[in-house]
């Protein structure tokens, strides 16, 4: 933990609650579970993921907040990318990102046919395995971009990529937001194995390998 995850979570956190105090926030440097009542909502925060990106100066940390409904489905997300200067931000059928030019729409996500090459990103620090599944899985890999923190499921929103495949550990506030936008614009982030959608608990848990697609 940095002094600057420290200073980010105090930031969100105070926040947050001054937003509604009776929704409970649960952070990677903060965690408040026993406050969050069975089947009620509660926000998921990652007051800088990326932490190694951060260190090198890359540029591609980020900042993510989500709110989780009673069911467990994150609702609504938020991504900042500080260095990039864009936010992104929605959940439920409606995503946007807000620049210096102003605030922009995600436009709905369109399935590719099976005969299509895909654009995959990949994390740059857990490379090799996720190499291997896409081989297993037969997937035509079009070209591969390489990047640290949540700002490969900002891509896939976007269309920039059309795969994002992560199977080492991670936990709900590296991937909640995320999960929310992606499906705003009608793309999925489900278990790399079963194809069901991530869900998330207030007790800090640790997700399966995961698959974030367009469709």
């Amino acid at each position: 933990m940095t002094a600057a995850d420290r200073a980010s979570h105090t930031i969100l956190a105070e926040g947050l609650q001054r937003l509604d105090a009776d929704v409970p926030v649960i952070s990677e440097e903060s965690r408040d579970q026993d406050r969050v009542a069975e089947a009620k909502p509660f926000w998921l925060v990652d007051p800088l993921d990326g932490t190694k990106e951060f260190l090198r100066r890359s540029g591609e940390f980020t900042i993510n907040v989500a709110l989780i409904g009673a069911d467990g489905c994150p609702v609504w997300g938020l991504i900042d990318v500080p260095c990039f200067g864009r936010t992104y931000f929605g959940g439920q059928g409606r995503a946007f990102y807000y620049d210096a030019t102003g605030l922009h729409p995600l436009m709905a996500l369109t399935p590719l046919r099976e005969s299509q090459g895909r654009r995959v990103a990949l994390s740059r620090s857990h490379l090799g395995s996720a190499e291997e599944w896409l081989r297993d899985h037969q997937i035509l890999v079009q070209s591969t971009v390489y990047a640290g923190s949540a700002v490969k499921f900002c891509w896939v929103a976007e269309g920039r990529v059309d795969l994002y495949v992560r199977l080492r550990p991670t936990m709900g506030w590296d991937t909640a937001a995320g999960q929310a936008i992606v499906e705003a614009v009608g793309g999925q982030v489900c278990h790399a194995e079963t194809g069901e959608p991530l869900r998330y608990r207030p007790q800090a848990e640790v997700n399966p390998s995961f698959v974030a697609s367009r469709s």
